[in-house]
């Protein structure tokens, strides 16, 4: 047997009789070859087909770190392809390091297609770097893999999707027989299918090939003499890559979907075993089923159908209502006669694919037919806009098991409905943040809004952890709300073992004695009033890591002036790995002027006379306004870092501030929250928002004990000022639509 030769660890380009350009960071594939040493994955690896041929060791992988830049450049710049792909002659994911680095230096010129089996898996550090150069992830996947490969491959997919990357599901299927192992293989591929998005990859396989002569594999379609396919969907696209409609998934608003047909079987294909599937798979129907797309119900000769079943469903009523029946629908017709509806609605303005109203007639309900319908409505958005539908978990057809069945995923369960999305959580994370809030109060004590906290808060001490700074979220903050003596002190207690022994400390106090800026808040506020083109955000007195953080996640630039150095260090280490430039500038508000012009200013300055601000010396910083003589001098100062602020603000854009009221010496309250309002009125803004944001009550209950004597309530709520900057008329247009919630 002749001596195979290694490859070298030297980048190359190459573009295939396909068109795909390729640059493999990886050549060879050490894991895939130790687990399936004859012939690679399936039997069947056409890279380890073709490295033979040439005479090259498939069985080990190189690395190709060597990059003659210069070159490859010229090579990259001529294709006309706005993408490259690696992962065609090896896994990629033999070495992550060395690909990311790569990558990120060909995004500079394409976008990174990564195909990998996960044979070794990503760290978190890794999906950060994916996302920030915008590389699209195919995680290659077959019936044919074990049950363990299924698993593991299906939960880094989804994990990459959860991320916030393109991740695309990509299925080497096959058109399986009417054989035992076939009608598995079937069912466990319709499972796979399920899955969004998806690029369906027909199978290259011999007509030699055990599998088809024994008939678990049908042959659909030869490409040449050598080398034939098996073609499970009669969609499924093969030809050169210039023309295809996936792209690899490059075109990710608008990845082609492979058809397939729901299974009757149900089950988790991660069972102890695949279930009971030795009885042959048949056609999932007798009668003729047929779907019509019409345009709007009104003039499709149906209006009176839809509007009686309608009716008679009781839970679709309102499909009876003209106004209603302007939208699209899929009409399902069971051996010729009108059985069920489906309407929907395509909102281009909000950029969503909005299910409305579904019904069968009685006599005629099945879950595998209403899934059909389901899929004939996937298959009408071709836009790529996520698909929204509320379901009732008491319907027997429109319910939540039923849409999870074909990708839907759940983001909000409220009063016994089920808010769900056929795309990414992201895509309607405004929706979530929408039905937290609704009015002009604020509870920050819901289910909902508690658990997307915790989600902020455990970036935030991820970070902190990271960076080395204790009590992240905190960051430096003294003092607490009510002073050193106040109800803070008092609610918890901290207990330690030394020595073996319990220790208690009452003195343990509420988040550590600092008032913490809520995340959620911070959320909503960003989210709600920043402008659809919006960039720069401004904070005249920045305090906390809260908004920053959460602006920085979301890749805007945001700039706070903050006379604490302490606080500065703290918050730029927590936002030095984020997307976007989020960063605190030692300075003094009344004074400071930031650069250029801004699409919001937020700020949550202190309240009189309630917190300590203390630098590094353990002192108050020259300049820190809570430590002026009088409140009368605190207004004045902070008022004028608002002017400031309202100078570098863009027109037709908001100034939102979150503040409360403080009392004097006497108790009495110095009406901080309206003086702020008349104020912002006085300098040409109009007050288009004042939301109550509420917070936790048992601390207040506890304080009220020792406050009620002297007839004072104590204070729960804070007050988010929203004012606006121009002309108001121009709202609906520069902000971003809601859709429907």
């Amino acid at each position: 047997m002749p001596c195979l030769k290694s490859y070298l660890p030297v980048l190359s380009i190459e573009s295939n009789r396909k068109g795909v350009l390729t640059a493999d960071t990886v050549k060879g594939c050490y894991w895939g070859m130790k687990t399936y040493p004859i012939g690679g994955c399936y039997g069947l690896c056409y890279a380890n087909k073709t490295a033979k041929l040439y005479g090259f060791d498939f069985s080990t992988s190189v690395v190709r770190s060597v990059i003659k830049r210069e070159r490859i450049e010229k090579e990259i710049k001529k294709h006309p392809s706005v993408w490259i792909r690696t992962g065609v002659m090896g896994d990629p994911s033999y070495n992550w390091d060395n690909t990311i680095n790569i990558c990120k230096w060909l995004s500079k010129f394409k976008t990174p297609v990564i195909v990998t089996k996960h044979w070794i898996a990503l760290t978190d550090k890794h999906l950060i770097s994916i996302k920030n150069i915008d590389a699209v992830i195919n995680t290659s996947i077959s019936p044919l893999d074990t049950k363990e490969e299924h698993k593991h491959r299906l939960e880094q997919f989804k994990r990459l999707k959860d991320f916030g990357i393109k991740s695309i599901l990509r299925i080497v299927s096959a058109k399986f027989g009417n054989t035992e192992n076939g009608n598995r293989l079937s069912y466990i591929q319709n499972l796979l299918f399920q899955n969004d998005p998806i690029i369906d990859n027909p199978l290259r396989i011999p007509s030699t090939d055990n599998r088809v002569m024994c008939g678990d594999i049908l042959i659909c379609k030869y490409m040449n003499l050598n080398t034939s396919v098996s073609i499970a969907n009669s969609n499924a696209y093969i030809g050169p890559c210039d023309t295809c409609p996936d792209q690899c998934g490059v075109n990710f608003k608008k990845i082609f979907r492979g058809g397939f047909k729901m299974s009757k079987k149900k089950g988790d294909i991660f069972e102890s075993e695949y279930g009971d599937l030795t009885d042959k798979q048949q056609s999932l129907f007798d009668d003729k089923i047929e779907f019509e797309y019409v345009k709007s119900v009104i003039g499709s000769g149906y209006e009176d159908a839809v509007a009686k079943l309608a009716i008679e469903d009781k839970v679709a009523y309102r499909a009876a209502r003209k106004n209603m029946q302007i939208h699209s629908a899929i009409i399902l017709k069971i051996n010729g006669k009108f059985s069920g509806f489906f309407t929907f609605q395509v909102n281009h303005e909000a950029q969503e694919f909005c299910l409305l109203q579904s019904a069968m007639l009685l006599d005629m309900k099945n879950k595998e037919i209403y899934s059909q319908m389901v899929s004939k409505i996937i298959e009408q958005n071709t836009y790529g806009y996520p698909m929204i539908m509320t379901v009732s978990t008491k319907h027997d057809l429109e319910n939540p098991k039923v849409f999870e069945a074909i990708g839907f995923k759940t983001y909000l369960i409220l009063s016994g409905f089920h808010y769900m999305v056929y795309g990414t959580l992201d895509q309607v994370r405004m929706k979530r943040l929408a039905h937290a809030t609704m009015t002009n109060t604020w509870t920050s004590t819901k289910g909902d809004w508690l658990k997307m906290k915790k989600e902020w808060n455990e970036k935030i001490e991820a970070s902190g952890e990271k960076h080395n700074i204790p009590n992240p979220r905190l960051a430096s903050r003294e003092g607490c709300w009510q002073g050193k003596n106040g109800f803070s002190n008092i609610v918890l207690t901290k207990r330690t073992i030394e020595n073996g022994k319990v220790k208690t400390d009452s003195k343990k106090s509420l988040n550590l004695n600092a008032s913490v800026l809520d995340p959620v808040a911070c959320e909503c506020i960003l989210r709600f009033f920043m402008p659809t083109d919006g960039k720069r955000i401004y904070n005249p007195f920045g305090g906390g890591v809260q908004f920053g953080y959460i602006a920085g996640s979301y890749g805007y630039e945001y700039i706070a002036s903050e006379i604490r150095q302490n606080q500065c260090d703290c918050n730029n280490k927590l936002c030095n790995d984020l997307v976007g430039n989020a960063k605190w500038i030692k300075s003094d508000s009344l004074i400071y002027d930031p650069d250029g012009m801004f699409d919001l200013v937020f700020t949550c300055p202190p309240y009189y006379r309630v917190e300590k601000y203390l630098d590094y010396d353990g002192m108050p910083p020259v300049g820190e306004i809570n430590h002026l003589d009088s409140y009368s001098d605190f207004k004045n100062a902070l008022f004028t870092g608002y002017k400031k602020a309202i100078e570098h603000l863009n027109d037709n854009r908001f100034f939102v501030v979150m503040t409360g009221d403080s009392r004097d010496k006497n108790g009495a309250y110095h009406c901080h929250e309206a003086e702020t309002e008349v104020f912002l009125k006085e300098v040409g803004l109009s007050i288009l928002n004042k939301i109550i944001y509420l917070e936790a009550e048992f601390t207040r209950l506890a304080q009220a004990k020792r406050t009620l004597d002297y007839r004072k309530f104590p204070k729960r709520e804070q007050k988010i000022i929203v004012a606006f900057k121009g002309d108001m008329s121009t709202i609906k247009d520069t902000y971003p639509p809601m859709g429907r919630l």
